[in-house]
């Protein structure tokens, strides 16, 4: 019964180790790059915690809950079990292509939000180049009927003079 809880403890102690390690690696990969632009999920590996607590998911979704420490404060993170099992440079792997996988999703929100915007400036162009249009068409009758209205009056006037 002792050699048994002995392996119990044993193997407790090296999946901390293991948790510690990945926890390790994820934060050197994040390191890399630049804080703001981390995904929320990886976010609790910055700064490199260490692994407090660990624990599977209670509704089988394939989760392990860490709660990581950085000095004096604690959240808690979740990643895939199958992260477990791998080596360190499939870690680094699957931590690259969720940042990269999220970094990519912001650019195609961005762009879709650019899209709209110059879409929506580009209505609003238009509005205003017909309406310039419309008061440019406005403004041209309004001087040619000055126009002609001064020439009424300027030949009414030599008439008038030259009777």
């Amino acid at each position: 019964m002792k050699h048994k809880t002995t392996e119990i403890v044993d193997a407790a102690i090296q999946m901390y180790a293991d948790l510690q390690e990945m926890a390790g690696v994820i934060s050197r990969v994040l390191a890399k790059f630049p804080a703001e632009t981390v995904p929320q999920i990886l976010r609790p590996f910055l700064g490199s915690p260490s692994v407090a607590f660990a624990r599977p998911s209670m509704t089988g979704d394939g989760k392990i809950t860490l709660r990581l420490e950085r000095g004096l404060s604690q959240v808690q993170a979740q990643i895939p079990d199958t992260w477990l099992m791998m080596h360190q440079s499939e870690l680094t792997a699957a931590v690259r292509e969720i940042y990269w996988g999220e970094q990519e999703h912001r650019a195609r929100h961005e762009l879709i939000r650019l899209g709209k915007s110059i879409g929506d400036h580009n209505r609003q162009a238009e509005y205003h180049r017909v309406r310039a249009c419309e008061a440019r068409r406005e403004y041209e009758r309004l001087a040619a009927s000055i126009r002609r209205r001064s020439a009424r009056k300027n030949r009414a006037a030599e008439g008038d003079s030259d009777g």
